[in-house]
């Protein structure tokens, strides 16, 4: 006898958010920026009229003309740049609002491999010049999945500051730990640094690669090659 559709279980897409604990250890990670904590921090608005200031002085330095119409406002909004915007994950109130869903799609007894490709861009803390490239970012759910449009987020959270590559990794995966309660985590990055291209070798063709393998992508060959196929997959684009 069939089953009538009134009678099939419903799946439930119940959200649970991460308590502020848990967001703290994944906003700071195992492998923290060198951020200097201070007991009384500027405000935004005084972060950015100090470093306006200060900017301004380095382009009188360089004998630039503060009078002219295009460079008048420069220290200002190199200022708000850095404040507001690529150095926006200094401030870990700024780490994404995560949440999840109950992870109903196992199979065999196997959670799924879920991986996300994000672009991204980040700025040398050796030079302050600009990186960019594309994080592949995979995981295999321990009962729960979260939200994609979260995965990104964090990945630029984690970029939106000084940064060097192999800690950019390092902290997307160790975040993703936490958040996921589960050591089976990889990232793969992919960069481009204007420190390579615009000084120094001046090679524009350079790529920068570093991998992060943790618990079964470190540990199981065949799910380790199912993510590098994936990362190494040519998307099609329409």
């Amino acid at each position: 006898m069939t089953k009538s559709k009134k009678n099939k279980p419903q799946l439930s897409h119940e959200e649970f958010e991460v308590s502020q604990a848990v967001a703290k250890r994944a906003a700071i990670t195992r492998y923290p920026s060198p951020i200097k904590a201070k007991k009384n921090p500027m405000s935004k608005q005084e972060k950015i009229a100090f470093i306006a200031d200060k900017f301004r002085d380095i382009m009188l330095a360089l004998d630039l003309d503060l009078t002219d119409g295009s460079l008048a406002r420069t220290p200002e909004r190199v200022a708000r740049m850095y404040v507001e915007e690529v150095f926006s994950g200094l401030d870990l109130n700024e780490f994404p609002r995560v949440s999840f869903i109950e992870d109903q799609y196992q199979h065999d007894e196997r959670a799924n491999m879920v991986l996300v490709k994000v672009k991204f861009h980040s700025f040398c803390e050796h030079h302050f010049v600009p990186m960019f490239g594309t994080a592949h970012v995979a995981y295999i759910p321990n009962g729960k999945l979260i939200g994609l449009s979260k995965i990104p987020r964090i990945v630029r959270f984690f970029a939106r500051r000084p940064q060097v590559q192999e800690r950019l990794g390092a902290q997307i995966a160790d975040s993703l730990c936490t958040l996921m309660d589960t050591q089976d985590v990889a990232v793969s990055i992919s960069a481009q640094h204007f420190c390579v291209i615009a000084r120094g070798i001046e090679d524009e063709n350079s790529h920068t690669i570093t991998n992060v393998l943790r618990g079964a992508f470190d540990t199981h060959e065949a799910l380790k090659n199912e993510f590098f196929e994936g990362v190494n997959r040519k998307y099609i684009q329409t």
